[in-house]
């Protein structure tokens, strides 16, 4: 079913976006993406673990790819699409839409910790953002734990303003019971 805010389904969004050094790529819940994806998280878990709290739920290949199949699903119910971030053809991270209401949607994102600082995650960021404008979508919002500068400045540098602040509303590991910073933009400023 439709989302009846929306104009088309989910499944007509672009599966591969493409940017200078990067291809956004939606993940098929493969078991061969499960391994890589595991396999990425494995080397990365406490530098992943500290902002992004269910990595801690992710202990097996199969775990992951549960968790592949779920965010599979969520493009026909119209919920959101998760795509792999690629460099070189070698998963570096992941970018994903979700919580789509209303003509709006929220994004969240990591990358491997040896490839943060190079300006992936803006080229990544504001590939997708352009393809959901166009799908008409009228605003993209970020909830960003309190603390987490990185994600903060990229929001930031990528036009993102801060709508609200919720007192107390989440929980990272590195900081423990923390304000949730909630980041918009809009298509039409």
């Amino acid at each position: 079913m439709v989302n009846k805010f929306m104009i088309k389904p989910l499944s007509q969004f672009p599966q591969t976006i493409e940017t200078p050094r990067l291809v956004l790529r939606v993940v098929l819940p493969t078991q061969a993406n499960a391994e890589t994806f595991f396999n990425i998280i494995e080397q990365n878990r406490d530098y992943l673990e500290a902002w992004q709290g269910h990595f801690g739920a992710l202990h097996t290949v199969e775990d992951v790819k549960k968790k592949l199949e779920h965010r599979y699903s969520q493009i026909a119910s119209n919920e959101g699409i998760l795509f792999g971030i690629y460099k070189d053809d070698n998963l570096i991270g992941r970018i994903r839409f979700f919580n789509v209401k209303d003509k709006s949607c929220e994004i969240g994102y990591w990358l491997v910790k040896k490839e943060n600082g190079h300006g992936f995650m803006s080229e990544a960021l504001t590939a997708l953002e352009s393809e959901l404008f166009k799908f008409d979508f009228q605003k993209i919002i970020m909830d960003i734990d309190a603390g987490n500068i990185p994600s903060e400045n990229i929001a930031k540098r990528n036009g993102y303003k801060l709508e609200k602040r919720l007192p107390m509303a989440s929980w990272a590991k590195c900081v423990g019971k923390c304000d949730s910073l909630i980041y918009a933009k809009n298509k039409n400023p």
